[in-house]
């Protein structure tokens, strides 16, 4: 389904949109008469961090419900792509209603950032739920001084979310790194250094930094991590390297929009963070968590020169780093507290609405004028 869908918008067809096709593809019925229906859970291929494949679930309970109605390709993927948007709707609209302190900031960054993919049949949609209910959860663990004070539903409802990302897109495994931003795990840990002598503090630096080098030497006869230290750095020191992509990386909107529209986006969602929530965070959490966008970044890299050197810059693009800069909330939510920045909750909300709304009415209008009009591909730029 996926190669005739890429056949009807264009891709690989030397980008010309084909009418015809795409409205066979809709009202011509398939044979399924020897055709069984049943449920497989199957290795992905690497497409996900695990061996099973629970993302396309959504997606696949559409499709059923269509194939039992009018079973055409095109109304099967149309059907699995209303129904991966309701799973996302429903299930983000709670994980929206329990998050306290940055709603409005994560539903600009996954909606605006989703909107290719919440309403596609793409494995993102359960992605972008797992993780957003582990960072709402996050959010929440921060305002607990101590592990005692934790309860077991708590406990386990944390447990679950992180064994829940053996199921999802793999580099969302590091937003575990922001685990180490709780205070209730490095507090301690601080408290107790501070109580040593200086004698003890220089033994105990000494010890750290030789169980770093040792670990890296380790880690550089395995995967070469000098190597892909030094290659990270001249891919963003010298974006030339990175092609079409460099203008891409930080792009969270659709990339069929021009690029002062993501730009204004961005400054929009910083002006959300800081005047959503008069809050504080402990400095610890502001550095971990800010951290945890290079960790991501430096990962995903890592993982893209791995399989192929030549590639890497290439291949990484806004969309990998995206959900991930829900984590700049508690840095920005200070700068708004030292600054005395300070919104109305109905500015606030008002704000993001009309900004989704107008992002969103502008990718509709956009796509419908080179599918309909220019007749080349829709949805995609090209990253050549």
């Amino acid at each position: 389904m996926r190669a005739k869908e890429f056949k009807a918008i264009g891709i690989g067809t030397e980008s010309k949109v084909n009418p015809t096709f795409y409205k066979k593809l809709i009202t011509k019925k398939i044979n399924l008469q020897d055709d069984g229906v049943k449920f497989s859970i199957y290795n992905r291929g690497g497409n996900s961090f695990g061996s099973l494949d629970f993302m396309h679930l959504p997606g696949a309970v559409g499709v059923l419900i269509a194939r039992l109605i009018y079973p055409s390709l095109g109304v099967m993927d149309y059907d699995g792509r209303i129904a991966n948007l309701i799973c996302f709707s429903l299930i983000f609209y709670f994980l929206i209603k329990k998050n306290e302190h940055a709603k409005w900031s994560m539903t600009l960054i996954f909606m605006v950032g989703g909107i290719q993919k919440i309403f596609s049949p793409s494995y993102d949609v359960v992605s972008f739920l797992v993780f957003s209910a582990f960072v709402v959860n996050l959010m929440d663990l921060v305002r607990i001084e101590k592990i005692r004070d934790v309860g077991l539903k708590k406990v386990i409802y944390t447990i679950f979310l992180i064994c829940s990302f053996y199921f999802i897109k793999r580099n969302y495994i590091f937003a575990f790194f922001a685990l180490l931003g709780l205070p209730m795990l490095y507090r301690p840990v601080i408290n107790k250094v501070r109580k040593l002598s200086s004698l003890g503090k220089t033994f105990l630096s000494m010890l750290i930094l030789g169980i770093i080098s040792v670990a890296c030497l380790f880690l550089n006869k395995k995967i070469s991590i000098f190597t892909i230290i030094k290659k990270f750095i001249e891919n963003y020191m010298n974006v030339e390297l990175m092609g079409n992509n460099a203008k891409q990386l930080w792009q969270v909107v659709p990339t069929t929009l021009p690029i002062f529209v993501n730009i204004l986006f961005i400054l929009i969602l910083f002006i959300v963070m800081m005047g959503e929530l008069k809050a504080t965070w402990a400095t610890g959490t502001v550095i971990i968590f800010s951290l945890t966008y290079l960790v991501n970044w430096f990962g995903i890299f890592a993982g893209f020169f791995i399989d192929s050197a030549s590639l890497a810059s290439a291949n990484l693009q806004g969309r990998y780093l995206s959900p991930f800069l829900f984590f700049f909330v508690p840095f920005v939510q200070n700068l708004g507290q030292k600054f005395n920045f300070t919104m109305f909750e109905k500015s606030v909300r008002r704000l993001s609405v009309w900004t989704i709304i107008i992002i969103s009415v502008l990718y509709l209008v956009v796509t419908f004028y080179r599918s309909y009009v220019l007749k080349i591909t829709p949805t995609w730029t090209n990253n050549a």
